[in-house]
């Protein structure tokens, strides 16, 4: 910064042990950076420098002019970062990044709108840095002390959410950033999110001399600081995806494949015995989209569109009994005779699918009853529709939708589900997809659909099949 010889550039001096701190693992390694805010275009030379001949950097300026700055490594798109629409068409644009520099316009929308839009583009393990964040106490920008509406006010309830496993209150539950963030640091004027997967609640042990007398004090406080909820959440999902006792009695699955663990808690197998052929991170990603839509009060009922034995069905009412939600009901859709035959006329990417011939995808809804029943949640707020999706989904009596689930495997089923039930779904509910990874004609229906009807919101993955967005629209 102090040698620099090249174009304007305009920090504060205490900024560079911050980004050295933040950034230095990157260095040399194939880095991509956004940084909102071009200026004269010196920084985003200086961090080419930086980063090395590898890093690919991005700027964003709302003056056409900082396109001139553009040079080997660096390209620039202008727009007003305080647009959403801009935002999500950067993020389909240019894909995930690992570094995330806002230094724009400082003005409150304009943070707060980048960070809603943009955190989620950020890599898993990437960094998510806003500077300048004294704004938030000047007048001219919006800003004022303990106003609310400034991006520092917006920014305070992070430290809450990032606490938020550890919560006793039904109001603050772990949420995307309990989920996706490892650590957050306020500075003088800076805010940094270091990225990483925290999809479970942190473990806690003991180790040492006299743990034996201490077991029991111990058992009692990690005991204490579990919510009941949480635990009752945490079992719950061991015992739909059967992981506490299939080692005993599970000595093959469905397929004729020995028992796999890792393949059942990554949902890669037809389970024996389990309610739940999900796995755990899918479960998981249930339990943060139906807690999340409870925070927030997204009205609806949740719903799925195949549901096998039950297991993700029975999960949700496990949810709404948690935290003792009475006005949703639990709508569980299938035909309740396995997958209806191609019809590859209408729909060519079925032809071929043999999934209609399994009959042990076939239960009968006596049995998804009596699986409810077995953890005493077959009550009033559980509905079931049966039937083929086409004829029983277009009539069913539900209003509206906070969380639409599709579990129905081929693009005729995934079509039917979404034509039927996706305008019922609330702005800010979740739209969750099974098999997206894993039966093409499921990926092509959602791909369709979205692009009929101009969904720009972003696909999230949840693990190596499942998705999930989030309607803005």
């Amino acid at each position: 910064f102090f040698r620099n010889e090249a174009r304007v550039i305009h920090k504060w001096h205490h900024y560079f042990d911050i980004y050295h701190n933040h950034f230095s693992r990157f260095r040399n390694q194939p880095v991509t950076l956004l940084e909102i805010g071009v200026y004269e275009g010196g920084s985003l030379q200086m961090w080419k420098n930086y980063f090395g001949e590898k890093a690919k950097i991005y700027g964003v300026d709302i003056d056409p002019r900082c396109k001139e700055f553009e040079e080997d490594q660096i390209k620039i798109f202008i727009g007003d970062q305080a647009n959403r629409d801009f935002l999500r068409e950067l993020r389909d644009e240019i894909g995930a990044v690992d570094i995330l520099i806002d230094d724009g316009g400082h003005m409150m929308v304009q943070q707060i709108n980048t960070f809603d839009e943009l955190y989620p583009a950020v890599k898993e393990t990437g960094v998510y840095l806003i500077e300048d964040l004294h704004t938030s106490y000047w007048e001219e920008f919006g800003g004022g002390y303990q106003k609310q509406g400034t991006f520092i006010e917006y920014a305070k309830e992070f430290i809450d959410q990032l606490n938020a496993w550890h919560s006793r209150d039904p109001k603050l539950i772990p949420d995307y950033l309990t989920r996706s963030a490892t650590g957050i640091h306020f500075y003088d004027s800076v805010l940094v999110i270091e990225k990483y997967p925290n999809l479970v609640k942190p473990k806690v042990s003991m180790t040492g001399q006299g743990l034996n007398d201490q077991a029991n004090n111990a058992k009692l406080q990690e005991g204490h600081q579990n919510s009941n909820a949480h635990l009752y959440l945490d079992l719950m999902k061991k015992c739909l995806t059967d992981l506490i006792y299939a080692q005993t009695h599970e000595q093959f699955n469905l397929q004729g494949q020995p028992f796999d663990e890792q393949r059942r808690v990554e949902g890669m197998e037809w389970p024996l015995c389990a309610h739940s052929m999900i796995g755990l991170m899918r479960l998981e990603n249930i339990q943060f989209c139906v807690e999340d839509v409870i925070r927030r009060q997204v009205p609806g009922d949740l719903i799925e569109t195949g549901v096998w034995r039950g297991g993700a069905t029975i999960f949700m009412r496990a949810i709404l009994k948690a935290y003792n939600i009475i006005d949703r009901n639990v709508w569980v859709a299938d035909s309740f005779e396995g997958l209806p035959p191609p019809n590859p006329d209408k729909y060519p990417m079925d032809t071929g699918d043999k999934l209609h011939q399994f009959n042990e995808l076939a239960i009968s809804m006596e049995q998804v009853q009596s699986n409810f029943e077995k953890y005493d949640l077959l009550d009033q707020q559980v509905r079931f529709l049966k039937g083929w999706f086409r004829d029983t989904l277009p009539l069913a009596p539900i209003e509206k939708l906070a969380v639409l689930r599709l579990d129905g495997d081929m693009y005729e089923s995934t079509m039917d589900s979404l034509n039927a039930l996706y305008p019922k779904l609330s702005i800010g509910g979740y739209l969750i997809v099974d098999d997206y990874g894993a039966i093409p004609g499921c990926k092509k229906a959602i791909n369709d659909f979205r692009e009929k009807y101009k969904i720009p919101d972003e696909i999230i993955p949840i693990d190596w099949t499942g998705v999930f967005w989030q309607k803005y629209h």
